[in-house]
C-alpha cells in the first residue's frame, strides 16, 4: 500500500485553498506540542491511498520539520489534525469598562475627564451642545436610563496609549471634555452621545393673509384663522413673547400692549383673545396708533399655532419631522419637552391680577420674588424664603408648574425666570431657584354606605372628591395634610355613613441611590418603584397600626450641606395605588 506521508510532506484528507508560505497548525499524536510552520511548496493531485482515493493537497514543510517521528502507523494518522486556510483576523480594541459621568480619584492621582470617543469625529467642535443618553450606573437597582444636555469645553484628535502597551496600530480617535460634569453617572456600553442637538420649541409655523386695509376705517380688525397663537418663553416680567409678526405692505408692525399711549403715526396693533382661543388683531383709529393704509389683501400675519400642556412630550415620543431637510434622516428627542402650560383660566387669573399689582416688577422683599414667580406665565405655585446654604444668605424660590407641568432646570422657562428675578431684582442678591419635590398622598379607607344606596356610584363620587379636595390646585407648597381634613371631605359625600382610614401618609417622590448616600445622590422615583414603595408600606403599616394624624410637608431648608426645595402633597390619579377604597359589607 502507497504510504502519501513522509517527514517532509503531509497529505490532508481533501483538496483546500492552501499556497505556498502560508502558515498551518499540525496537532499529532506523535509530538508533545502542536506544530506551527510555514508551508514550503504545495502540490494539488489525486491520490489513492489507505482504500480511499481522491483530490488532496499535498503540502512540503520544511527541512527542519519532522512532523511524524518515523511514526507511519495508521491509528497516529488518522488522529492527526491540520488545521489550514489561515484568516487574518483584526485585534479587537481593548474594552473601557470605567464608567461615564463623576469619578472619584483613586491613589490621589487625578482624574481624566475627557471621554475618549469610539472613533474619529471631526465635526465636533467646542461650545457644542450635546445630549448624553444611557442606563444610570446605581447599586443595587439596573434598567434606570437617563440623559442629560452638555455643552463641549474641548475637541482634541489623539491617540490614547497606555505606558506600557505602546502600539503603532492604534488609531486616532475622538477626545471630548464636558463643560459641566454630569449629573449621574452612566454605564460606558450603554452610553450613546446624541451630536446633532438642536433648541426646539412648539407650534406650526403659519403664514396667511388676513385681509385688506380700508383708510377710512378705524380700528380695523382682523382674526387669525388658526388657533390657540402661540407664545413662547422669555425673561420679561410676564415670561412669554408671541410669535406673532405682522407685515402692511410689507413693512412690519409692532404688537403694543395698549394703544390710547401711542401716537398717530405709531404702527402698532394690539391682540384680543377670547374664550375659543381665537386671537384677533385691532389696529389704530389715527389719533391712538395709525390707521392701516387702503389696498388689496395688503395685511399678512406670520405666526406660530399649538401651545400647551400638549407639547410636554415625552422622551422619545417624537420620531417623524413635518419637512425633512436635506440629509436628515430620522430625528428623535432624548429629553422630554417641559414647560408648556395652557393658558391661564379665570379662576388663577383672580388670583394673580393681585398679585401683579403688588411687586410692579421691581423685587424688593422676599414676598416679592414669591408674588412675581407666582405671576410668571407657566408658573402654578412659588413660595420664596430667606435661607444660608452655610456661606451666605440667599434667597431660596421653589416653584411648581401650572396644572404640575414638568419643569427642567434645562428648559427655557426655568431658564428665563431665574433670569428676570436677577434682573428685575437686586442684582447683587444671591438668588437659588428649585423645583417642587412631589409628596404622593397615600389613603387606604374602608368605607360604609348607607342603606339602599349602591357601591358604585357611591365609591365614584367619593374617589372624585377626594381627587378634587386634594389635588394640586387646591394645595400648596410646604401646607400639611391633616388626617381630620380627609374624614371630613370624605363624611361630605352624599351616601357615605361613615368611614375607618386604614393608612394615611406620604410617598417623597425622590430616594437615595444606595443606603447612607449623601444628599445630592437622591434621585426621581420610576412610576413602577413608586407603586411598589406604595405596597410595601401599606403592607409594614397598614395592619395593626392607628394611621398617622398628619403629613409633614417640608418647606425648603437647609439639610445635609444642601437646600432642600420645599415640598408639595396631593392626591394623583396617575397613580392609583395611592388611594385605596374598599366597602364595607
Amino acid at each position: 500500500m502507497p504510504q502519501p506521508h513522509t517527514l517532509k510532506t503531509i497529505s490532508l484528507d481533501r483538496d483546500y485553498n492552501i499556497n505556498k508560505d502560508e502558515w498551518i497548525v499540525i496537532n499529532t499524536p506523535a509530538q508533545p506540542h502542536p506544530i506551527i510552520t510555514k508551508i514550503d511548496s504545495v502540490i494539488h493531485k489525486s491520490i489513492a491511498a489507505y482504500g480511499l482515493s481522491g483530490p488532496t493537497s499535498v503540502a512540503t514543510l520544511p527541512d527542519n520539520i519532522d512532523w511524524i517521528q518515523g511514526k507511519t502507523d495508521l491509528g497516529v494518522i488518522r488522529e492527526t489534525v491540520v488545521y489550514c486556510e489561515p484568516e487574518e483576523l483584526e485585534l479587537a480594541e481593548e474594552p473601557i469598562d470605567t464608567p461615564i459621568g463623576k469619578q472619584e480619584p483613586e491613589n490621589g492621582e487625578e482624574v481624566d475627564e475627557r471621554i475618549e470617543l469610539d472613533g474619529f469625529y471631526e465635526d465636533l467642535k467646542s461650545g457644542q451642545w450635546v445630549i448624553v443618553s444611557g442606563e444610570r450606573e446605581i447599586t443595587g437597582t439596573s434598567g434606570v436610563w437617563s440623559s442629560e444636555l452638555a455643552m463641549l469645553s474641548s475637541v482634541t484628535q489623539d491617540i490614547k496609549l497606555e505606558p506600557d502597551k505602546d502600539s503603532p496600530d492604534e488609531k486616532i480617535h475622538t477626545f471630548i471634555k464636558l463643560a459641566e460634569p454630569l449629573a449621574y453617572t452612566f454605564k460606558r456600553d450603554t452610553v450613546k452621545i446624541h451630536g446633532n442637538v438642536i433648541k426646539a420649541t412648539h407650534g406650526e409655523t403659519r403664514r396667511e393673509v388676513l385681509g385688506s386695509g380700508d383708510g377710512s376705517k378705524g380700528l380695523q380688525a382682523f382674526a387669525l384663522k388658526q388657533n390657540p397663537l402661540t407664545h413662547v418663553s422669555a425673561s420679561n416680567p410676564t415670561g412669554v413673547d408671541s410669535t406673532l409678526k405682522v407685515f402692511v405692505n410689507d413693512i412690519q408692525w409692532h404688537e403694543a400692549e395698549t394703544l390710547p399711549d401711542r401716537q398717530p403715526t405709531d404702527r402698532n396693533f394690539i391682540t384680543r383673545t377670547d374664550n375659543e382661543e381665537t386671537t384677533a388683531i385691532v389696529f389704530g383709529n389715527g389719533k391712538k396708533g395709525a390707521r392701516l393704509p387702503t389696498g388689496i389683501e395688503n395685511i399678512k400675519a406670520e405666526y406660530r399655532s399649538g401651545i400647551g400642556k400638549a407639547g410636554n412630550v415625552k422622551a422619545e415620543q417624537i420620531s417623524l419631522l413635518m419637512d425633512r431637510p436635506l440629509g436628515a434622516k430620522e430625528v428623535l428627542n432624548p429629553l422630554r419637552a417641559s414647560g408648556g402650560a395652557d393658558r391661564e383660566g379665570e379662576h388663577q387669573a383672580r388670583k394673580n391680577v393681585p398679585l401683579a399689582i403688588r411687586a410692579l416688577d421691581r423685587l424688593v422683599s422676599v414676598q416679592d420674588y414669591e408674588d412675581f414667580s407666582r405671576t410668571y406665565a407657566g408658573i402654578g405655585k412659588a413660595k420664596a424664603a430667606e435661607l444660608t446654604d452655610g456661606r451666605q444668605q440667599l434667597v431660596h424660590v421653589t416653584i411648581a408648574g401650572a396644572d404640575d407641568i414638568p419643569i427642567d432646570e434645562t428648559s427655557d422657562l426655568f431658564q428665563n425666570l431665574r433670569h428676570a428675578l436677577h434682573e428685575f431684582g437686586d442684582p447683587y442678591q444671591p438668588i437659588r431657584l428649585a423645583v417642587r419635590e412631589l409628596m404622593l398622598m397615600v389613603v387606604s379607607a374602608d368605607v360604609q354606605i348607607l342603606p339602599d344606596y349602591q357601591w358604585e356610584p357611591v365609591v365614584t363620587r367619593l374617589r372624585s372628591t377626594l381627587l378634587d379636595a386634594f389635588s394640586f390646585e387646591r394645595r400648596e407648597l410646604g401646607q400639611d395634610v391633616l388626617l381630620s381634613e380627609v374624614f371630613s371631605v370624605m363624611q361630605s359625600v352624599r351616601g357615605v355613613a361613615y368611614a375607618d382610614i386604614d393608612f394615611f401618609g406620604g410617598i417623597p417622590e425622590k430616594k437615595y441611590d444606595e443606603q447612607g448616600a449623601s444628599e445630592n445622590k437622591r434621585r426621581l422615583l420610576t412610576p413602577e418603584e413608586i407603586s411598589g414603595e406604595v405596597q410595601i408600606v401599606l403592607d409594614k403599616y397598614g395592619q395593626d397600626k392607628p394611621p398617622k394624624q398628619r403629613i409633614s410637608v417640608n418647606l425648603a431648608d437647609f439639610e445635609k450641606g444642601v437646600i432642600r426645595p420645599a415640598q408639595l402633597a396631593f392626591l394623583t390619579p396617575d397613580v392609583p395605588e395611592t388611594l385605596i377604597l374598599n366597602q364595607i359589607k
